[in-house]
């Protein structure tokens, strides 16, 4: 913070204010730069098998993007919430889709 404070000859002078700054560092950079790799690693890939599928922000919710017939979208991990209809996937851009859409698709073990 600058504050400025004028004398009486006219001068003006500036005082630097010393403000708190807190500064969030992660606890391990290396730690967390693998948790982040790890997430966006595909678990398999998937063909779309209808003329146009809606990708979802989350399962149900707002339209983000769309794939076409034979678009091919890569699997992301995730713990099961979504429920057995949707699936997420990390690419060609990251959302839900209905599961019963997709076809050929291959797991990775």
């Amino acid at each position: 913070m600058i504050k400025a404070s004028t004398f009486t000859s006219g001068v003006t002078s500036l005082f630097l204010m010393p403000v708190a700054i807190a500064i969030a560092t992660p606890a391990s950079p290396t730690h967390q730069s693998q948790s982040v790799q790890i997430a966006q690693t595909p678990a398999g890939y998937c063909t779309v098998r209808v003329a146009a599928l809606n990708i979802r922000a989350r399962p149900g919710g707002r339209v983000i993007g769309s794939l076409k017939n034979g678009d091919r979208v890569a699997l992301g991990v995730t713990d099961g919430s979504e429920g057995p209809r949707w699936t997420r996937i990390i690419r060609p851009l990251e959302g839900y889709v209905w599961k019963a859409y997709l076809s050929r698709c291959q797991y990775k073990p």
